[in-house]
């Protein structure tokens, strides 16, 4: 099965970088604010706990976490701003 990030053009991009929790949710959320409801954000991460993190604020926030994949590096993940 191929995943969603092979083929999905995504409506923003967010390279975090190193940015740890507290910087990589403040990126997350200043680049979401500005897109429009349904939009996707991925977002490009090493952080180790970027997973935890990034699960977490879209639970909080509402936006569904589409897919993620730690398979590369950086880690990659697709987030759908809530509608």
């Amino acid at each position: 099965m191929r995943c969603i990030l092979e083929f999905m053009t995504p409506d923003a991009l967010v390279d975090a970088g190193e940015s740890g929790c507290g910087e990589l949710v403040m990126l997350m959320a200043q680049h979401m604010k500005a897109l429009p409801p349904n939009a996707v954000l991925e977002v490009r991460a090493y952080d180790l706990a970027a997973a935890v993190d990034i699960a977490a604020w879209c639970r909080m926030t509402g936006n569904r976490l589409l897919e993620q994949n730690l398979n590369t590096k950086p880690n990659r993940f697709l987030i759908q701003k809530r509608g």
